[in-house]
């Protein structure tokens, strides 16, 4: 995804706020992260995790989807582009250890 130009800091805390905080209570969601590459300021990575492809495909689908959508209209940048990934291997560090 994409920040308006100079809005990659508002863009995270809209995220944040208004996308982030309700999107953990989703059917079938396990994990959402928000990423920013190093030195990219308007530029930024949305990964999800699903319990399966057919909780992610219904979220697409779904009104949560685009009242998400609304929430960063003024802040985002073009079109997010999709990719379906699928975990060939999962890790936790030694950290993670007693986490869910």
């Amino acid at each position: 995804m994409k920040a308006k130009p100079g809005k990659g800091d508002e863009f995270v805390r809209t995220f944040r706020d208004e996308v982030a905080s309700s999107a953990v209570g989703l059917e079938g969601m396990r994990r959402l992260y928000l990423l920013r590459p190093v030195g990219k300021r308007d530029e930024l990575v949305v990964l999800s995790l699903w319990d399966d492809e057919k909780s992610a495909g219904s979220y697409a689908k779904s009104d949560s989807n685009k009242v998400y959508a609304d929430a960063l209209k003024e802040v985002q940048q073009g079109k997010e582009r999709v990719r379906k990934l699928n975990v060939e291997v999962h890790v936790l560090g030694k950290a993670a250890e007693g986490t869910d």
